[in-house]
């Protein structure tokens, strides 16, 4: 056929590849919320004044890691198979996904924030900022995305499968709980391809009327989605959880 041309499917993205083929295995659900992110703005507004840039994707990673302390059945993911198995775990850590160029090829990889429950907003920004700033062949973390990458898609697949139906490997590697972020585009609702029993996408935050005590008023708001595995919690659980993110986030304070 004139145009038409085929190629053996990129090594750049074999990583995504092999990810999303994995995530089959879930059963998501969707629910969001509109969050009103004036607080946080006047804190990011009061750390940049004390020299400290703390980008709202961090913001939102301590929120919910102080969430789900309280939510341990979600800190948790499971294993297909006759014998399923559910893992739960004891640390909070939260994968968040970042752009990256490998040979000029546009991609998404992830970085990870471990115990992030246990720090504060400052050494969540230097995670963030380290795999931000860093390319990735400097990076040490991704030495093992770039050994997936030289494989044949066959056995690259099949490695990655028995990574990840390791339970403990799965934290190390895909963390307990995902954030994901198009929020530097017009982009109002997100919903992400989950990887552990929650999963957060962001959007872009804009200024939109709203009722406050029967007056309309404009704050900068923005859409913030979950996606949950049905089948390691039930839709409650998962509306609560989010609430309980959403009004964490419109009370947030700088000493918090």
């Amino acid at each position: 056929m004139a145009g038409l041309r085929t190629v053996l499917f990129p090594k750049e993205r074999r990583h995504t590849y092999y990810f999303l083929e994995h995530a089959q295995e879930f059963r998501p659900v969707y629910l969001d919320v509109d969050v009103d992110m004036t607080n946080v703005k006047l804190a990011r507004q009061a750390y940049k004044s004390k020299g400290d840039t703390i980008s709202y994707v961090t913001f939102l990673i301590h929120a919910i890691s102080q969430v789900l302390r309280k939510y341990p059945e979600a800190n948790s993911t499971i294993k297909h198979g006759f014998r399923p198995k559910m893992a739960y775990y004891s640390d909070i850590t939260a994968k968040f996904t970042i752009d990256k160029v490998i040979n000029d090829k546009r991609v998404v990889l992830s970085g990870l924030v471990s115990h992030s429950d246990r720090i504060g907003l400052k050494e969540i920004q230097q995670t963030v900022e380290h795999f931000r700033d860093h390319s990735f062949e400097e990076l040490e973390e991704f030495a093992a995305v770039r050994k997936l990458q030289s494989l044949p898609l066959g056995i690259g697949q099949w490695v990655y499968n028995r990574v990840l139906n390791n339970l403990a490997k799965r934290e190390e590697l895909q963390g307990t709980f995902c954030i994901t972020s198009l929020g530097h585009q017009p982009i109002q609702s997100f919903y992400p391809i989950i990887s552990a029993t929650v999963c957060f996408g962001v959007g872009t935050i804009e200024d939109k009327p709203v009722v406050r005590n029967g007056e309309i008023i404009v704050r900068p708001m923005m859409r913030l989605s979950l996606a949950f595995d049905h089948r390691a919690i039930d839709g409650g659980m998962a509306a609560d959880i989010l609430a309980d993110v959403k009004t964490y986030v419109e009370n947030f304070a700088e000493e918090r």
